[in-house]
């Protein structure tokens, strides 16, 4: 019985189809979530800008918004379309105002008194967007405002846009099974038929038949080598028996050579498993984070339970930093050297960790020398250092202070240890000042020119106990669950394969300055220096 198999053209645009749909569907996915994302922002700071317009104009006491412009400004709010809702509560929780839908039970207005600032809420159940914020006079919150916005109008131009991207995607679907069935019908399928047709007749035994197709060029070469392959069967009978056996031969060593190169591979495979083992603790940690996330949102309002979650997820982002710090320190990567721009390495790390939001509170100032001579590093494990220097120093500094990074060109001399005195000085290890040193720094005797940048922070400082170990691994002075230990240790480790120094003076309860020393490139000359 004869293997049913489908045609060639239905195979052809089966796969076509499947491809386009899974294309629509990707698409679709993408842009309706970032449409709805979209929306939802727009419509969050929509909510923003009116709440905080009411909340500029609610009296310096809250209960007497109900006679203060703020009302005026509420009615306003009522007479839109998308407005569902406002409400302002006392520190106590009592409703002193309320405008529209009233929301019982809304412990988000006192976490935001509690914690003095704004939140915003999606009600996916009521279809609205809550937004809060706090009323602060003199420095606490006094009460909270609620306002409720409805989502009906984004969901609409949502849904609209669902049934013209789908209208799209049917239309698109139409037109290439009519024009691929026509293409595939003229220029493949028809052609290939014909060249059936023709080797059916040659395994016959009729030699004399030649294979004449139209097609594309593909088709045309395929016709012509199979006629030149019918030539060379009736004329060299044994020579194609002696190719047979030839390939025979081939076909023997490719699968030694095959079988070899699986066994290579396997051993490549028993080591890689082995090698990453440790990096595979990080993909249930992954896991446990983000089920972690999702479930505090179900949970928001059990505290109990939420606080277990944050406890959760605190812990696995530990134990994922410690594995990652463990490997970077274990087994640093091999980076690539290049000439590095010390000044804009500097001030991009800086404006990256800016834009993160890690210097809320502290003042960052950048003292830039003239033009620096070169260095030869890797940048981005340079970059590596100057981020665990800058949130070491943010760290210090909890509650605000002043971060100074300076970038010069100097001469390098051991420092000299300060004894009876609250400054304190230490280096890359504790015996570094004692003459260990790479050989290719420097002599003792000899300063070496290098480019040096000093970050200086006005934090609690470092005891002077602590001083001589805060470069080893494993040791911090971070409270627990707050820090590895790691960060200098690798800092240090990364620094020192420049050829390069980093030393440290702190002063308890004035600050602490970290000064990293590369070398210049090239030979040690004082071109571009003073000494």
């Amino acid at each position: 019985m004869k293997q049913f198999r489908f045609s060639f053209s239905f195979l052809i645009l089966s796969s076509l189809s499947f491809i386009l749909v899974l294309t629509w569907v990707l698409l679709s996915l993408i842009s309706f979530k970032t449409a709805e994302n979209d929306l939802l922002q727009q419509k969050s700071d929509k909510a923003r800008l009116l709440l905080a317009s009411f909340t500029a104009l609610v009296p310096r006491d809250p209960a007497a918004v109900a006679s203060s412009p703020a009302s005026t400004l509420a009615q306003r709010f009522a007479r839109e379309g998308e407005f569902v809702g406002l409400t302002v509560s006392g520190r106590d929780g009592t409703v002193l105002y309320s405008l529209g839908s009233e929301v019982l039970g809304d412990g988000m207005l006192a976490e935001t008194i509690a914690s003095g600032a704004e939140l915003a809420r999606f009600s996916g159940g009521r279809g609205t967007l809550r937004r809060y914020a706090p009323l602060v006079r003199d420095g606490r919150s006094v009460g909270a405002v609620r306002l409720e916005l409805s989502l009906k109008g984004e969901q609409k131009l949502l849904a609209q846009s669902r049934h013209l991207f789908l209208a799209y995607c049917v239309l698109d679907f139409l037109l290439l099974l009519a024009v691929g069935s026509f293409l595939l019908s003229r220029f493949i399928v028809a052609p290939v038929r014909r060249l059936l047709a023709t080797t059916e007749r040659i395994g016959q035994g009729d030699y004399s038949h030649r294979a004449a197709v139209g097609g594309g060029r593909e088709i045309a070469e395929l016709a012509e080598s199979f006629n030149g392959m019918v030539d060379a069967l009736r004329a060299k009978q044994e020579e194609a028996d002696r190719y047979v056996r030839s390939l025979e031969q081939a076909n023997r060593e490719l699968q030694k050579a095959r079988e070899e190169a699986l066994r290579s591979e396997k051993l490549a495979s028993v080591g890689l498993l082995a090698a990453g083992t440790a990096h595979e603790i990080g993909t249930p940690l992954t896991s446990i984070m983000g089920y972690a996330g999702l479930l505090m949102d179900e949970v928001a309002d059990d505290p109990r339970k939420a606080d277990y979650l944050r406890r959760i997820e605190r812990d696995a982002e530990r134990i994922d930093r410690i594995v990652r710090d463990l490997l970077n320190f274990a087994r640093p990567a091999e980076g690539t050297t290049e000439t590095v721009d010390v000044v804009a390495l500097v001030a991009s790390t800086l404006e990256m960790l800016e834009l993160q939001g890690a210097f809320k509170g502290i003042a960052v100032t950048v003292d830039a020398a003239g033009e620096l001579p070169p260095i030869v590093v890797d940048p981005f494990q340079l970059q590596q250092v100057l981020i665990n220097l800058f949130i070491n120093a943010r760290d210090a500094m909890s509650d605000g202070g002043k971060l100074d990074v300076r970038t010069s060109a100097d001469w390098f001399t051991p420092p000299v240890q300060t004894t009876g005195s609250s400054l304190h000085v230490s280096g890359r290890r504790r015996e570094d000042f004692d003459g260990v040193f790479r050989a290719s720094f420097a002599a003792e005797s000899e300063p070496v020119p290098c480019v040096r940048i000093e970050v200086a922070d006005t934090g609690c400082g470092i005891a002077p106990e602590r001083l001589g170990r805060i470069f080893d691994p494993f040791f911090t002075t971070k409270e627990p669950g707050k820090g590895t230990g790691l960060g200098l240790a690798i800092s240090a480790r990364i620094v020192d394969s420049f050829d390069g120094r980093i030393t440290v003076e702190s002063s308890v309860g004035k600050g602490t300055t970290f000064v990293i020393w590369l070398p210049v490139a090239g030979s040690v000359t004082d071109k571009g220096m003073e000494q």
